[in-house]
């Protein structure tokens, strides 16, 4: 090989390394990284991670869909029930709560066999309800159910609720009744609050009971002595007085 041959070889090498760094050069400002795997990959799995997401929310709102269907499964029901207003210390009331579909509140309310103010109107109810009476001071009213607090709902006939309600302190006191409708969702029974009620009750005492709930113990232990030592020193005093008068011999 001549020298003008190597020397048209070299200028061949150095212009194709030349176009080599050229292209190369050209990758890299476009941000083309063409060597490294992991580039295409990226886009990847930001599809895989979004991808549950869109997929949890669906189905989150599917679920909530759901139960919105279940609670909309009710049926309109008049209910009506008696709140006692005042009570005797130790004096025992029954409160009445009525459910029924078939009648109007006014005439549910003619059911109510016990005192007190009656309270009317129209609830959503389902086949099973459940009804529960709570003293804000357990101490001052004591409440004994008659009834299951669960209880099947007729569409024609009455369900009743009935509470034994016993006043144990004085003064001004609270209950509250709340009603709950059953929502069932996947197997599971859910109590749900359809309304709440608070009834206030003042509860007196006479003057009977305010005597009966004296400590006559300590009353008698301060009025025995009391009565006693005055009667024995005028007992003293009369038979000094005698032994004066009395004539000497």
């Amino acid at each position: 090989m001549g020298p003008s041959n190597r020397l048209k070889l070299s200028a061949y090498t150095i212009i194709f390394i030349l176009v080599i760094i050229m292209v190369i050069s050209v990758v890299m400002l476009l941000g083309l990284n063409v060597f490294s795997p992991s580039a295409s990959a990226e886009p990847t799995i930001v599809k895989i991670l979004a991808t549950p997401t869109r997929a949890a929310s669906a189905g989150t709102e599917q679920q909530l869909s759901q139960i919105d269907q279940l609670m909309s499964q009710t049926m309109s029901a008049s209910f009506a029930y008696n709140a006692p207003t005042s009570m005797q210390l130790n004096q025992t009331a029954a409160l009445q709560l009525l459910l029924n579909p078939a009648i109007s509140p006014d005439a549910l309310a003619t059911q109510i066999a016990e005192s007190g103010l009656l309270v009317s109107g129209t609830i959503e109810v389902t086949p099973r309800m459940k009804a529960e009476l709570k003293a804000q001071d357990e101490d001052a009213l004591v409440i004994r159910p008659l009834y299951n607090t669960e209880q099947i709902v007729s569409a024609t006939e009455t369900t009743t609720w009935e509470w034994w309600v016993t006043a144990k302190k004085e003064g001004n006191q609270h209950l509250t009744l709340v009603i709950y409708r059953l929502v069932k969702y996947e197997g599971q029974d859910y109590w749900r609050e359809v309304k709440t009620y608070k009834a206030d009750i003042n509860i007196t005492v006479t003057l009977a009971q305010r005597i009966q709930s004296l400590d006559w113990k300590w009353i008698a232990g301060i009025l025995i002595p009391a009565i006693l030592i005055p009667a024995f020193w005028r007992w003293v005093d009369r038979r000094r007085n005698k032994r004066r008068r009395a004539p000497r011999r």
